[in-house]
């Protein structure tokens, strides 16, 4: 049965490639595995605790314009069997003259196909607000037709798709986002100062395996897909010592999985990703990521820092009956 669902899985994987088209970066971030909803809707509710939490990040610290971006989240189970997830997310994303604001309510639903495994089919319905600042733009001729100087402002609708399957040690899952992106009509002059959405996709798996009493070992994936340039692969090793503390070092690439490449001499933006995070019993974590960029522009951003900070609600202990590495 789980070899029945791995394989549905990576087929759901390559039909939705063979639809893909333009995209644009959806915003990063490295502490994704500890609050995977902001890019799975199957993931809300996993934990079956209340769980509300903020993350912020600025990479490539010195450089001016350089992406920020702030994240707000909150998700919860329901039910006797706690198979029904819900969560809200709100992100705002900032680059050079651009910014978004996106907000998402995030529905899972989880079916229990072994003794140990568990199928979450989620769906994350949101809006987003995009803003170009033309009028912060700073250029040699303020009467250059071809730039706009001026606040321009669109709302559009999104919707996200996820599967999300775990057991005791495994997990994998595969989300697709801005599935609504070619509803918007960017002939408009407005529209056309502002880089179009495209769909994103995430295929994400990991294992646990347990070292010692005290220690345990994560190693997981992610591969995000947005077709049109050089896909994106995180490896990442995490340790775990007495179910407290995370340690662990993370590797960023980009690979030429459908023989899509990049123009002139631009080397694939590597990065080594070094993180933190810390448990205490009344239900806090608090994590940190830095980033050292090892790319061909490495020189001008080398770093970017990355905090989160959530509170689990409910329990005096943050350990749960199963706890949930994933």
């Amino acid at each position: 049965m789980i070899n029945q669902i791995k394989r549905f899985i990576f087929l759901l994987i390559f039909l939705a490639c063979s639809q893909l088209s333009k995209a644009q970066q959806d915003p990063q971030y490295s502490q994704y595995m500890f609050n995977t909803m902001v890019i799975n809707p199957a993931y809300a509710g996993y934990r079956e605790e209340f769980i509300i939490g903020v993350l912020s990040r600025n990479q490539w610290t010195g450089i001016e314009g350089a992406p920020k971006t702030q994240s707000l989240y909150f998700d919860s189970s329901f039910g006797e069997e706690k198979n029904t997830g819900i969560g809200v997310s709100v992100v705002k994303d900032k680059l050079g003259l651009q910014e978004q604001t996106t907000g998402y309510l995030n529905y899972a639903y989880r079916l229990k196909v072994a003794s140990h495994a568990r199928l979450a089919f989620g769906a994350g319905l949101g809006v987003g607000q995009y803003v170009f600042n033309g009028d912060q733009a700073i250029t040699d001729n303020p009467n250059d037709p071809n730039i706009s100087t001026n606040t321009d402002k669109y709302i559009i609708p999104d919707l996200r798709l996820g599967l999300h399957f775990s057991t005791d040690n495994f997990y994998a899952g595969f989300s697709a986002t801005n599935l609504l992106a070619r509803v918007v009509d960017y002939g408009t002059t407005s529209m056309n100062v502002v880089a179009r959405q495209g769909r994103h996709f995430f295929l994400t798996a990991g294992t646990l395996v347990e070292l010692s009493s005290r220690w345990k070992f994560k190693p997981s994936f992610m591969i995000k897909e947005d077709i049109k340039g050089p896909t994106n692969l995180d490896i990442n090793n995490l340790l775990l010592y007495n179910d407290k503390l995370w340690i662990g070092l993370s590797y960023r690439t980009s690979v030429n999985v459908l023989g899509k490449g990049v123009q002139g001499n631009v080397k694939s933006a590597d990065a080594i990703v070094a993180m933190i995070e810390m448990y205490e019993d009344r239900g806090w974590r608090i994590g940190y990521a830095y980033d050292f960029n090892l790319s061909s522009y490495s020189g001008y951003a080398k770093r970017s820092n990355e905090i989160s900070i959530s509170k689990t609600f409910g329990r005096r202990k943050y350990s749960i009956l199963t706890p949930r590495y994933f």
